[in-house]
């Protein structure tokens, strides 16, 4: 049953929590081992577990076992019921001893409870008496992020980039496991080696979690160059409309979408609580005035529409949803291409009325975003994107050369965000890690 909800859970888990594994060459495929990590969430067992080809047992309460659907999960999961109360401490211990004696791996949290933001302290020394009592092989685990997914004042868990490290194991070498066995220095000497282990990559994952915390309650960003450019696309607008005799016709659909985001924008300068909601509300929103003005402003200025745009905006929006993990620069850096990207290609338009233009000018950009900055899922971006341009192509009965031009656009701004842009964004970035320390 735990390798069925292995297979089910691990896809899910990469999904929702963008959960990534390294050192799995470090769990040995056979024998006793203890598996003994940091615990700053409820996911923590079923994260250290998904990954690995081998049934894993973790102690609980057995109390838990008792609630009905509660139950029938975490024995399922590899869970058996403990004792907990006073004094039944080593019948914990025995029952732990047998599960690891029978070949199976133990999970076990030394902390005793989840942890709090910060490293691992003093460690009990449950883990260290099982290896020297079953010869057990330990295995430090580092669960990095799990804390910003489901901390402990939570009621449910929320999205959020976590990586899990399994350590080298650390082997008793023991001429005399009765002496060991009563040896409380060798066994503080063990856990805090454990500890160390943990500790040394958990260390990043702390100062990340907590730069980005400073980053999400900062007062709201200046206007940026890319949120002037629907104001720059409508003046244009304007004035060839005015130029055609349209403009009386074209006016509210050219104006209103800009002067909501405007408002939007004064909101967020002035009344929205910084938090990380409002700023990636406030990265995204050039995408959804895209998406939303983007009928009104073709019809406007007269250029087409644009063949298979609700495939293009299937495609955009799946992109653009990997960045829901990333880092807001690198997000801030993505929407300030596709800014680029769209509305030079609608001025492009106006000279070359091709409806697939702005399809292979933003396809090509997603792809060379994703493949050139290595972005989350990448792999998956450019092959979704690649295939739906590769279907719109070859479903279209007008197809020339001037698309080239197009995929030239696509391909540029990639040049212009990694010569002008990056350097600027690693300067703040580099600044926002420095006040954090």
């Amino acid at each position: 049953m735990q390798n069925v909800l292995k297979l089910l859970a691990l896809p899910l888990f990469k999904v929702l929590f963008a959960v990534e594994y390294h050192g799995l060459e470090n769990v040995p495929k056979e024998g006793a081992i203890i598996l003994a990590g940091n615990h700053p969430s409820y996911l923590d067992p079923v994260l250290v577990m998904l990954p690995v080809r081998r049934t894993i047992r973790y102690m609980a309460w057995d109390a838990l076992f008792k609630i009905p659907a509660l139950g029938w999960l975490i024995r399922a999961l590899g869970a058996f019921p403990v004792d907990i109360r006073k004094g039944k401490g080593e019948s914990a211990f025995q029952e732990a001893c047998r599960v690891l004696k029978d070949g199976y791996a133990l999970g076990i949290f030394p902390e005793g409870q989840r942890s709090e933001q910060g490293p691992m302290g003093e460690l009990k020394t449950g883990v260290a008496r099982l290896a020297i009592e079953t010869d057990a092989v330990i295995v430090p685990i580092t669960i990095g992020g799990a804390s910003r997914a489901w901390p402990k004042w939570r009621l449910l868990p929320k999205p959020a980039r976590i990586i899990v490290r399994y350590h080298a194991p650390i082997r008793l070498q023991l001429a005399d496991r009765e002496a060991a066995r009563q040896d409380r220095d060798l066994q503080r000497q063990v856990m805090s080696d454990v500890a160390t282990s943990i500790n040394r990559s958990l260390a990043p994952s702390l100062n990340s979690d907590a730069r980005f915390e400073k980053w999400y309650k900062q007062p709201p960003a200046h206007l940026r160059i890319y949120e002037y450019v629907p104001l720059a696309a409508a003046i244009v607008t304007s004035l060839i409309t005015l130029s055609r005799g349209t403009f009386t016709a074209s006016w509210v659909k050219i104006w209103l979408p800009v002067l909501l985001y405007a408002l939007y924008l004064v909101a967020d300068l002035l009344l929205l609580k910084p938090a990380r909601l409002a700023k990636w509300a406030r990265n995204s929103m050039p995408v959804w005035l895209m998406l939303g003005w983007h009928g009104w402003l073709t019809e406007a200025i007269d250029v087409p529409f644009g063949e298979k745009s609700l495939l293009l905006a299937a495609v955009t929006l799946a992109a653009f949803f990997a960045f829901f993990w990333e880092d807001y620069f690198r997000l801030q850096k993505f929407v300030r291409g596709l800014v680029a990207v769209y509305y030079l290609s609608l001025a492009m338009l106006l000279n070359w009325s091709e409806p697939l233009g702005l399809f292979v000018a933003i396809s090509v950009f997603i792809v060379s975003f994703s493949l050139y900055f290595r972005t989350l899922y990448y792999p998956a971006t450019a092959l979704v994107t690649l295939a739906a341009l590769g279907f719109a192509l070859g479903t279209s009965t007008g197809l020339n050369w001037n698309l080239l031009y197009f995929a030239t656009l696509g391909l540029l701004a990639i040049a212009y965000l990694q010569t002008f842009v990056t350097a600027a964004y690693d300067i703040r970035r580099s600044g926002n890690m420095l006040d954090s320390r």
